[in-house]
């Protein structure tokens, strides 16, 4: 049974409906927003999902841009092969950004979330797990009280994931899940960026806005074993036209040297959409083995260390895969954000970065 809502909340959210029904998605946010950090509500938090869901209409908004950046995708990429440039996170800056995808298609950004927000997330994520998992259960009661999981009705298309499809609509407790199904856990990463000042930082580097993207900004649990996916360019998915940057936060130290699965990368920078299905390959949308040799002749696989709070920019021409090594045992939390430029968002679903 729902609780009654505090006089707190019901005051916010009647102030919330006026600004909905006028069409001002960015206030009615800011109102939430700035009463959810008061005291976290689950009311407010899902009102927050609910609003960010609908505001697509404005999504391209505008924002000041001091300097606009050059798009990476009008260059090749430089002649050197198998570096991933580093930066500390103050040293980051749009530049530094820009020129590192330009040349090698990758940047590593140590310490971009502080720990003890890696930490959190970490505890976010098997919370928002272990919720979707009892809404298949036969007993389901308590589940839309928790702050944890929630379908929002304006989510375009099913809730149902990938993952979830493979196990018959079972959810388990690892895997792969949207950030929007999990209110907490969006407000708590939106928090995050707004730390470390996300927007302003793509915003120069895209030369305009940056939008979410709404499927692919996922929370992940990988289980040591799990060998499922392949080497893939996200751009394949995405559009011709779609200009993207993802932002792969671990949240647990993983890769080289750990006990739990990283990032497998080719450190070289790739210009186009690649031939995929075909060449060896055993699924349609992986780039086959064949391929694979010939790219990593002079620039060999790497899977990067990752501590707790690391992150990896890359765009949608970078061939991945998960990072999996011989006796790793451990589970690997990430977060996986990817963002569109606001004029390059190749008709996807979009969420405002606010």
């Amino acid at each position: 049974m729902n609780q009654p809502l505090s006089s707190r909340i019901q005051h916010c959210m009647q102030e919330v409906s006026g600004l909905v029904e006028a069409g001002d998605w960015r206030n009615a946010y800011e109102v939430l927003a700035c009463e959810n950090r008061r005291s976290p509500d689950q009311a407010l938090e899902r009102a927050l999902v609910d609003v960010l869901l609908q505001a697509r209409s404005d999504a391209a908004g505008t924002v000041e841009v001091s300097k606009p950046g050059d798009s990476p995708l009008k260059h090749k990429g430089s002649s050197e092969c198998g570096v991933i440039p580093e930066v500390s996170a103050p040293e980051l800056t749009a530049q530094k950004l820009q020129e590192a995808i330009r040349e090698h298609g990758y940047l590593l950004v140590r310490g971009l979330f502080a720990a003890a927000s890696a930490a959190e997330l970490q505890q976010t994520i098997d919370s928002a797990m272990l919720a979707r998992m009892a809404t298949v259960e036969p007993d389901t009661s308590g589940s839309t009280e928790s702050p944890w999981y929630y379908e929002s009705p304006y989510f375009p298309g099913t809730h149902v994931s990938f993952a979830a499809q493979k196990k018959k609509d079972k959810y388990g407790p690892t895997g792969s899940m949207r950030v929007v199904d999990s209110p907490r856990g969006m407000f708590q990463v939106l928090e995050i960026y707004r730390e470390i000042e996300l927007k302003k930082l793509l915003a120069e580097y895209f030369g305009e806005p940056a939008v979410i993207a709404t499927r692919k900004w996922v929370f992940r649990s990988v289980s040591p074993g799990h060998f499922g996916g392949g080497w893939h360019q996200d751009g394949q998915f995405m559009g011709a036209d779609a200009v993207a940057l993802n932002l792969w936060a671990a949240l647990s130290p993983c890769g080289d040297t750990t006990a739990a699965p990283g990032i497998a990368l080719i450190p070289k920078r790739i210009p186009e959409i690649l031939e995929y299905g075909t060449r060896g390959a055993k699924m349609k949308w992986v780039v086959g083995g064949e391929l694979i040799d010939e790219l990593t002749v002079d620039a060999p696989v790497v899977s990067p260390y990752f501590g707790a709070g690391d992150a990896l920019f890359f765009d949608h021409l970078s061939l991945h895969r998960t990072g999996h090594a011989r006796n790793q045992d451990q589970r690997r939390y990430a977060l996986e954000s990817w963002f569109y430029s606001a004029s390059g968002n190749a008709g996807n679903y979009v969420l405002p970065l606010y």
